[in-house]
């Protein structure tokens, strides 16, 4: 079965756009990367409150995926556009 993965982050306030651009620039990369399924980006209507819900094949594949973005800078380009440190959490996913 795949993971979920979900990260929610507080968004700098006036940052929002800066987030969405620099997404359309990585996602096309992360959509190509060993055992990924699926993501979505959702903002909680009127805060600054941003969700990434995904999917992975596999933790393992969603933590090598982190790694290889931190080699490349990434996260602190995306942690520079955060209020406060991400909280990432993983859901098995049930064939319900």
């Amino acid at each position: 079965m795949s993971v979920i993965v979900t990260l929610e982050a507080e968004v700098k306030e006036g940052c929002r756009e800066d987030l969405v651009n620099l997404l359309r620039e990585l996602l096309p990369e992360t959509r190509q990367y060993r055992g990924f399924i699926d993501i979505s980006i959702n903002f909680k209507r009127e805060s600054n409150q941003v969700l990434f819900f995904e999917e992975w094949e596999s933790v393992k594949n969603y933590e090598a995926y982190l790694a290889w973005r931190g080699e490349m800078g990434v996260m602190d380009r995306l942690g520079s556009l955060f209020a406060s440190a991400p909280v990432i959490s993983y859901f098995d996913r049930e064939g319900v």
